[in-house]
């Protein structure tokens, strides 16, 4: 897979296969160019991601952040961990029934897909960062995480 070019703000992978730490923001042509191209788990897991941003751009999302194995320099990665943070009328949407909306809702509630989680603040936020910086390996250590912009 890539490792990134002089005009991404996708740092390479580290030596383990991890980001550096931190939050890197870049554009979604820059995340599916780096991340959902190179492999089919790729490509699957990366229109899933596409779902999500468009939803999030509909429902005026503030922020959303990509983890997972999708992220990570394993050619066939098991899942993208997304967390998008909702804007303060997303109530509102739902009581108007909003389409896109309804769809992010429904796909919060029932955990389907399973790897999508909602911040509704900014506390939440940095709650959910500070929980998918850290990797599962049993030393816990620190890794880097994506946004999206929005």
């Amino acid at each position: 897979m890539a490792q990134g070019s002089p005009t991404s703000p996708v740092p390479p992978f580290r030596v383990d296969g991890y980001l550096p730490e931190g939050v890197h923001l870049c554009s979604e042509a820059d995340v599916m160019f780096r991340f959902g191209t190179s492999s089919r788990a790729r490509r699957r897991l990366a229109v899933r991601l596409r779902r999500w941003i468009e939803l999030g751009r509909q429902v005026g999302a503030k922020r959303l952040l990509v983890d997972g194995s999708f992220v990570t320099g394993k050619e066939e990665p098991q899942d993208v961990d997304t967390v998008i943070l909702l804007p303060h009328d997303f109530t509102q949407r739902l009581e108007q029934e909003h389409p896109a909306a309804l769809e992010l809702e429904e796909m919060l509630l029932t955990r389907r897909p399973e790897e999508i989680f909602a911040a509704e603040d900014e506390t939440d936020w940095d709650e959910w960062v500070a929980f998918f910086s850290l990797t599962r390996e049993p030393d816990r250590h620190r890794k880097g995480l994506v946004e999206v912009a929005l």
